[in-house]
């Protein structure tokens, strides 16, 4: 089976791929952005693909989330990795020389109080490792810690950058087809409401609680058909097969929202 991620190698979603034991991988094969990542999907059926949701810090990375509401795709396991930072530059450059850093958004975003402290501009790569390929005498990159071993001719000025402590990325592992899953401990549901009314994100989250039901993650995003109009993203820490969660969908649908089961599956932390 092939693995798809947002490459090169190195990147947190490289690291993450290696982490994931969920199946046996044969190959892992890196693309150049996220939209390509959940892509390769359509025209490899028999593949999944490892791509990030969520940031302690950042909090919810869009581009995922839209195509889990655009793309036939299924959740079939998570993964958390703890994610650190350092600047990088060209063996030899000072600090003081440096004018501009080059990273993908989610790491300028995390890294934002530092950037602002030494006053640096910034614009963006495809990704973390591609924007060593920036370094310049006045141009440093924002990346993974550690890549300094397997770049000779580059060193970290400065590491563990990012702006709070304990900073983690949530992956998801997507899939074209559905996966059967033994005791699943968490469901990913998008509940789409048929119109604006008053209390309706209430009545989702009042409908969980009158069962008892955690949410670890909600999150809205717009329908893009007009202003004012949402899906709604849950993911329960409970299975889509138990009794309660069933009863909880079988309610949304006769309060009009369509609901649809994204993943079901046993959290790998």
């Amino acid at each position: 089976m092939n693995l798809y991620y947002l490459g090169p190698v190195g990147t947190f979603s490289h690291m993450a791929a290696l982490n994931y034991n969920g199946t046996k991988i044969n190959d892992y094969i890196p693309k150049s952005n996220l939209y390509e990542v959940v892509n390769a999907l359509e025209a490899d059926s028999n593949s999944i693909a490892i791509a990030p949701i969520e940031n302690s810090i950042e909090g919810t990375i869009n581009i995922i989330a839209d195509s889990l509401t655009e793309k036939k795709v299924h959740v079939i396991d998570e993964l958390h990795l703890d994610i650190s930072f350092s600047l990088y530059t060209n063996k030899g450059t000072q600090l003081e020389d440096i004018k501009e850093v080059v990273s993908i958004a989610p790491a300028i975003n995390q890294t934002s109080k530092f950037i602002k402290e030494h006053g640096f501009t910034y614009r963006y790569s495809d990704s973390t490792v591609q924007s060593l390929e920036e370094l310049d005498q006045h141009t440093a990159a924002i990346a993974p810690i550690g890549l300094e071993d397997r770049y000779d001719s580059i060193e970290a000025l400065h590491t563990h950058i990012e702006d709070y402590p304990h900073n983690t990325t949530r992956f998801l592992i997507l899939s074209s087809q559905k996966k059967s899953v033994q005791q699943a401990t968490d469901s990913i549901l998008l509940i789409t409401p048929d119109k604006d009314k008053p209390g309706l994100l209430a009545s989702i989250l009042n409908t969980f609680a009158l069962f008892n039901i955690n949410l670890s993650w909600i999150e809205s995003r717009p329908l893009k058909t007009q202003l004012g109009m949402y899906h709604f993203f849950v993911q329960a820490d409970c299975s889509a097969e138990d009794d309660n969660m069933k009863k909880v969908i079988t309610i949304l649908k006769t309060l009009d929202f369509d609901v649809n089961v994204l993943g079901n599956f046993k959290k790998i932390l």
